[in-house]
């Protein structure tokens, strides 16, 4: 698959693993193969980038979303049918108590025809081919969609693919394959989605939990492979930003910090551990909080995190406990000497038999 805060804090340690080889180094299963690439009734964009670059002359957006739907396999789909989509841009909430720790976001609603596809930017940019969308209300984060019918309510309809385009200052690109979310296997197509109740403001929620009529679990771990295909110049993982998100957001409103443990191992099972915090969405450069892991090196290592747990703070109203966690891990090829080429991988959600009553709270 191709590419593939203030206040945050990451400790790091290095420790041989002696004698302990982590299973996950030699069983980091194919990317390309996981069933969030399968079409789906959800679908989450881990990266967006407000801006704009020039490209052969011409003022382009540094991220273009493309967005298709699909007709479900069981389903029998008659053009034109539309498919309706509600979106929300997602941002990061800021780590100062002034702002009370706020994830803001934006949303909009687009439709389709099955087979066809949308290209949008978060800028709202009158781009050639580009629908023209509400500018999202942060330099970046991540951007999510969910099906529904035509009174805006979620429904199962596992139809939906997409991929993305990050363009940076000096031209070059970067694109990734969206996630996609599955609704209960045993709802029919087009059968109304259950929401869940926020307990804190009776308001209804997406839920993301395998029970019946609702999303498909989301694991609240994540494993990634870090591989370098230049034989002559082995990857560090300096070169190995990290992107997280969660899905148990209260957009618009404060949140707690979400904590996960993260775990780096190289082909000598050598083994750098850190913890992070980060609220809605952040990218994690490990070098820049230890510069140990520079000289960190490997051809085919591993990143993995433990369970991410949400804590209370500063006396705000969420709700604590295990969450959901998805991310990107982008990486660079070659040596320092010459121009690198960026890579950026899906992480494996992994569902580890922990049940997360997630709360995704798309306010209205």
């Amino acid at each position: 698959m191709k590419f593939v805060i203030k206040g945050v804090h990451f400790l790091v340690f290095l420790a041989a693993a002696l004698g302990l080889a982590p299973p996950a180094l030699a069983q980091v299963p194919d990317t390309a193969a996981t069933e969030s690439q399968e079409p789906g009734s959800v679908i989450v964009f881990p990266k967006f980038v407000r801006g704009t670059v020039t490209v052969d002359d011409r003022t382009t957006a540094q991220t273009e979303i493309t967005i298709a739907a699909r007709c479900p396999p069981d389903a029998t789909c008659r053009e034109p049918e539309q498919v309706r989509i509600r979106f929300r841009w997602v941002c990061p909430g800021s780590q100062d108590i002034a702002s009370m720790y706020v994830c803001k976001e934006t949303g909009f609603d687009l439709a389709l025809s099955v087979d066809g596809k949308v290209k949008f930017n978060p800028d709202n940019l009158p781009l050639p081919q580009n629908a023209r969308v509400p500018a999202a209300p942060c330099p970046q984060g991540y951007l999510i969609g969910w099906v529904t019918d035509d009174s805006h309510r979620p429904i199962k309809y596992d139809g939906l693919i997409g991929d993305a385009i990050l363009r940076d200052r000096s031209g070059a690109i970067e694109t990734y394959d969206a996630i996609q979310i599955r609704a209960e296997p045993n709802l029919a197509t087009r059968a109304g989605i259950a929401s869940g109740i926020d307990p804190r403001t009776g308001a209804p929620t997406l839920v993301f939990d395998g029970a019946a009529g609702h999303y498909q679990s989301v694991g609240g771990q994540v494993l990634a492979e870090v591989k370098n295909h230049d034989l002559t110049y082995p990857v560090s993982f300096r070169n190995a930003s990290l992107i997280l998100l969660t899905l148990d957001v209260r957009a618009n409103r404060p949140n707690y910090p979400t904590f996960v443990r993260l775990d780096y191992y190289n082909e000598a099972e050598l083994r750098a551990s850190a913890s992070w915090d980060f609220l809605c969405w952040a990218q994690v450069q490990p070098s820049e909080a230890d510069s140990r892991l520079s000289g960190m090196r490997t051809r085919n290592g591993v990143a993995m995190s433990g369970q991410a747990v949400k804590t209370p703070f500063a006396g705000i109203s969420d709700i604590p406990g295990p969450v959901t966690l998805l991310g990107l891990v982008k990486k660079s090829d070659g040596s320092p000497t010459r121009k690198s080429m960026d890579q950026t991988y899906i992480f494996n959600s992994m569902d580890n038999s922990t049940l997360i009553p997630t709360v995704f709270l798309p306010l209205d």
